[in-house]
């Protein structure tokens, strides 16, 4: 049986900066990171990859603005990063309250000028601010650059599944789909959307955390540098001038719920068109050019804040990302790390 003081469960974005923050704290721990799948090939795949400064409360504010601070250094190292102009679509009686919901970095400006693809509605009901602070990441890819450097410190399993989670004496046997057995001191619970797992589902049930579908569509037709980030604060929606891959991509909001990691299936019809739907009142001619995209799933909290707790003395649950994962994962791995400080393992 392998020992180690910290098993992270969950090898996606979540984990993996858990597992880069554990290691630096914990330098002489033995970590094991445990993926059922590659190592960001689950809902980090799929993801987006889009940092603005927003939160939804004055916790996720901060956890923007920690996340924020925490990716910038990797800029100048050749990750993966691309960082975008930002404009902010929302209507005129409230922008200022929108403007709440943003850090002061973002140092939003009214304008008169915007991306020359959208049209605003002709009663002048809406208003452009002009920002900054906003990047996308290809997060599988940054991942995998980060992947050489914690196996010298973190021993990764890629391709096994958890079965079940066993309280012992001072931790957890975790027993894997390759019939062996590890033993943790801590375990830390990053699953993303895999929340019906038998190994975990009954020891999270109490959390309320459900599982949404979430689309993104691709829109054929190639960004011009400079292209802005657009988001539609008040649809929930955003518009990504995807360069390193030659398109848009138009994020909106789904509302259906209770579905289960791998049977998302394929882009539906409906799915498109809601697309289409909503893009036209913004975008028409972009909206004309829908034709694929992605689908996947996360985790979202009652709150809408991200989760992060622990179950049990040996135990810690680090997720409900509510599709921020990518965005907040550092401040969640603080978090993480704070939990640990306060048990001797």
């Amino acid at each position: 049986m392998n020992k180690n003081d910290i098993a992270i469960i969950g090898g996606g974005i979540i984990g993996a900066v858990i597992a880069r923050e554990v290691i630096k704290q914990y330098p002489q721990a033995s970590v094991s990171l445990i993926e059922r799948q590659l190592c960001g090939a689950g809902s980090s795949f799929y993801s987006a990859g889009v940092h603005f400064p927003r939160g939804i409360s004055e916790r996720v504010r901060e956890m923007s603005r920690h996340s924020h601070d925490y990716y910038q250094p990797f800029v100048d190292d050749g990750a993966p990063f691309y960082f975008l102009p930002m404009e902010l679509v929302t209507g005129k009686a409230h922008w200022e309250e929108t403007c709440s919901n943003y850090l002061p970095t973002a140092g939003f400006v009214l304008s008169e000028s915007m991306n020359p693809l959208i049209y605003l509605s002709e009663d002048g009901g809406q208003v452009v601010l002009r920002g900054k602070g906003a990047h996308y990441a290809d997060v599988f890819a940054l991942i995998q650059k980060w992947l050489p450097v914690l196996r010298s410190s973190v021993a990764v399993r890629e391709g096994l599944r958890v079965t079940a989670l066993h309280p012992r004496p001072g931790g957890y046997d975790i027993a894997l789909s390759d019939d062996t057995v590890q033993a943790a001191s801590q375990v830390i619970l990053a699953p993303g959307p895999w929340l019906a797992e038998p190994a975990w589902r009954e020891r999270i049930a109490g959390l309320g955390i459900r599982v949404k579908k979430i689309v993104a569509v691709h829109i054929a037709s190639k960004p011009e540098p400079g292209a802005p980030l657009t988001i539609f604060h008040d649809e929930d929606a955003f518009l990504v001038p995807c360069h390193s891959r030659g398109h848009w991509l138009f994020s909106y909001t789904c509302q259906e719920w209770d579905v289960l990691p791998g049977e998302t299936g394929p882009l539906q019809a409906r799915d498109l068109a809601a697309a289409r739907e909503l893009l036209r009142r913004y975008a028409p001619a972009l909206a004309g050019e829908i034709r694929d995209g992605r689908v996947f799933c996360d985790a979202y909290s009652p709150s809408r804040e991200p989760v992060i707790t622990r179950l049990d003395e040996h135990l810690i649950f680090a997720g409900g990302a509510n599709g921020s994962g990518y965005r907040l994962a550092p401040a969640i791995a603080a978090d993480v790390i704070h939990l640990l400080t306060q048990t001797a393992f």
